[in-house]
């Protein structure tokens, strides 16, 4: 639990401290509204982190995937332009992808969907970390590599 409480209190101040600085010089009411929003915010955050089962672990996970999307997201575009211009076909389809521990599903599967190179469609009926992924290509991406996401074959063997 207080862990818990502390990864609130984190997000608390961040956010706080986000408002004044956007916001600029504050009144008091101000400050207190401001408060308020991030307190919800902040257990709002913590109850995605649970609901999303991520496990101690995931944060460097997250860490990596943050600082890989926007490249991802910039290659795979081209790559997707590409592709709607007719310059090169890709050679994508749907496989299964297997999650390392403390990999959050949900959250892993929302930051691979963000991007156009991939597109989660469906979690696994026994295990919720084998992902069902529509690719664009037919390499895995940086963004997946940041993950820590293997092929269902590759992580059995």
């Amino acid at each position: 639990m207080g862990r818990r409480a502390a990864g609130v209190a984190g997000w608390l101040l961040v956010l706080e401290a986000l408002y004044v600085v956007l916001i600029g010089p504050v009144t008091v009411l101000e400050a207190v509204v401001g408060a308020a929003g991030a307190l919800l915010a902040a257990i709002a955050a913590d109850a995605v982190r649970v609901a999303s089962g991520a496990a101690p672990g995931g944060a460097r996970y997250a860490v990596r995937a943050a600082l890989a999307w926007p490249g991802a997201l910039l290659s795979e575009t081209w790559q997707l332009a590409r592709a709607v211009l007719g310059a090169r076909r890709p050679r994508g389809g749907f496989g299964q992808v297997r999650l390392p521990d403390g990999v959050g599903a949900a959250w892993a599967a929302a930051v691979l969907s963000a991007t156009p190179g991939a597109y989660v469609v469906a979690f696994g009926e026994e295990d919720e970390r084998v992902l069902t992924v529509h690719r664009l290509g037919d390499a895995t991406s940086g963004l997946e590599r940041a993950l820590g996401v293997r092929g269902v074959e590759e992580a059995e063997a």
